[in-house]
């Protein structure tokens, strides 16, 4: 899996059956899943590794990647009956909307849901979603649909890069789901031994997105590195300068990633350390857009022109740092 995407793969809305399976194989999608229910059940640094070497093959699987496996890190959020029931199937996925979009009444053992959800990353692929709504009375939870029950929008999100990440709309209207799939965020219900449960989920999604977000700008290197190095050789000295950021990227990305799990687990973690974390992985995020900018500007035609890999690659990028958790 090695190999570079082809253009068609980067344009079209969707990863191929191909590119899924290999995600399957390496069991990815349920790297923070316990290994009761079939999971890897990894540190949050051994995921995030991860996370990187798949954006580095290319952006939309490594961001869909991302996304996936963040949202199956909510099986820690349920009962342990209800847990294995959602999560144990080798393709268990989830995609998810952040938005509060539509309601629910609770009706006896059921909950019923009515509303629009925007921009579920993985959904032509997923098992379940996950999505928030608001009671009558205000109380906004968490539920998670099988696909079953959950109608796609033709609509894609109209996005400039990282479009095969199958981003779409879902409607439900009048779905009745069991009770036991509402959830709350880090109000763990079974493996509270399992560090990765007890960290709270912005850090967390900020550890995964700029994880993501350096194996974004890696692939585009790669790219530069094999299509336009040797037609620009004064290009070397800026991808070695942002060759040398991505390593003490990387470095900063594990050291934290490791005392947010212990600080977490421990009970100890603090709103300053959290604040620490989203300044330093942000202003190194930053500062490798600016870096992949000195690439465009000296790089020349190949970033413009849309018959060339290095232009696809270079949307991803610019489209994953408008992410307000690569941002500082």
């Amino acid at each position: 899996m090695e190999e570079f995407f082809e253009i068609e793969e980067y344009k079209q809305s969707y990863l191929t059956q191909k590119r899924l399976d290999f995600l399957y194989d390496e069991n990815w999608f349920k790297m923070f899943v316990p290994k009761d229910y079939g999971g890897l059940e990894l540190s949050l640094t051994e995921g995030v590794k991860i996370l990187t070497k798949a954006a580095t093959i290319q952006g939309g699987l490594g961001w869909t990647l991302n996304l996936g496996a963040g949202a199956n890190w909510f099986s820690g959020f349920f009962n342990d009956s209800t847990a294995k029931l959602l999560f144990s199937s080798p393709k268990a996925v989830i995609a998810g909307s952040g938005f509060v979009s539509g309601t629910y009444e609770v009706n006896d053992s059921k909950v019923m849901l009515n509303g629009k959800w925007s921009r579920c990353t993985g959904a032509a692929h997923a098992s379940l979603f996950s999505l928030n709504a608001k009671s009558e009375s205000g109380k906004i939870t968490s539920f998670v649909v099988p696909k079953e029950k959950v109608k796609l929008s033709e609509d894609k999100w109209p996005i400039f890069g990282l479009k095969n990440t199958s981003s779409h709309t879902i409607a439900l209207n009048k779905v009745e789901i069991l009770r036991e799939y509402g959830f709350k965020i880090n109000d763990i219900k079974n493996h509270e031994e399992y560090a990765m449960f007890h960290i709270p989920f912005e850090s967390f999604a900020r550890v995964c997105m700029t994880s993501s977000f350096i194996g974004i700008v890696k692939c585009l290197v790669r790219l530069i590195e094999r299509d336009l190095l040797s037609k620009k050789p004064e290009l070397a000295a800026d991808i070695q300068k942002i060759l040398k950021l991505i390593l003490k990227s990387e470095a900063k990305r594990n050291e934290l990633s490791e005392e947010l799990s212990y600080l977490s687990f421990s009970k100890e973690l603090s709103v300053n350390f959290e604040t620490q974390l989203k300044a330093q992985l942000g202003e190194n995020n930053e500062l490798l857009y600016e870096l992949v900018q000195q690439l465009f500007f000296k790089g020349g035609l190949p970033f413009v022109e849309e018959d060339q890999l290095i232009h696809w690659a270079y949307r991803d990028v610019l489209t994953g740092v408008q992410h307000y958790m690569v941002k500082p």
